[in-house]
């Protein structure tokens, strides 16, 4: 890989998995757990991310023999599709549409799952683009567990909620410019 498919592959890998930030914003307010409670939540999210992928890559190649040489034009169309998902998202945050509390741990699991369908469904296209080859869920894994890390412990603020979605629409934004640059250069081919 060149140095400039390893850049915007990290970057896509990044802004792919912006969706759990406003997932995860305060499911485990300070104060009320432990360091490894965090940890544990960040590693839910982050295993969903994975395996999440990697039904979509399962699904994407039974079914990549239908698109031949158009596989190029279904990833960029999965980009934007996505990144205009991550945008719908990110305004429903903003107004405050898209708060969570559990009691019990499985919802941690069930909003890991629910955060991971963009990583799923950019999985379905994978033979087309997965950046970093097999290392491509290893790294969805840990930019997962990243955002979720750093963002589990947070507190609902209107503050917060405007920066989640900030972060979020940015997400979206770099997914395009991924898509244009992979569609019409030869960057990360």
């Amino acid at each position: 890989m060149t140095t400039p498919a390893i850049i915007i592959g990290m970057i896509y890998v990044l802004a792919l998995t912006t969706s759990i930030v406003p997932w995860a914003v305060g499911l485990d307010p300070k104060g009320e757990s432990t360091v490894s409670r965090q940890v544990l939540v960040a590693l839910v999210f982050a295993a969903t991310q994975a395996l999440m992928a990697f039904i979509g890559y399962l699904l994407g190649s039974l079914i990549d023999y239908l698109f031949g040489d158009f596989i190029k034009y279904l990833v960029f169309g999965l980009m934007v599709i996505v990144a205009a998902k991550m945008i719908v998202d990110s305004m429903k945050v903003l107004k405050a549409k898209r708060l969570y509390s559990f009691t019990s741990n499985w919802g941690y699991l069930l909003l890991g799952i629910i955060a991971s369908m963009n990583t799923l469904i950019m999985g379905l296209c994978s033979q087309g683009f997965m950046p970093f080859g097999n290392g491509y869920f290893l790294a969805v894994a840990a930019a997962g567990f990243l955002w979720a890390f750093f963002s589990v412990r947070t507190q609902y603020t209107p503050k917060m909620l405007r920066t989640t979605s900030f972060i979020e629409f940015s997400g979206a934004v770099f997914m395009i410019i991924i898509a244009i640059i992979y569609l019409f250069t030869d960057l990360i081919q």
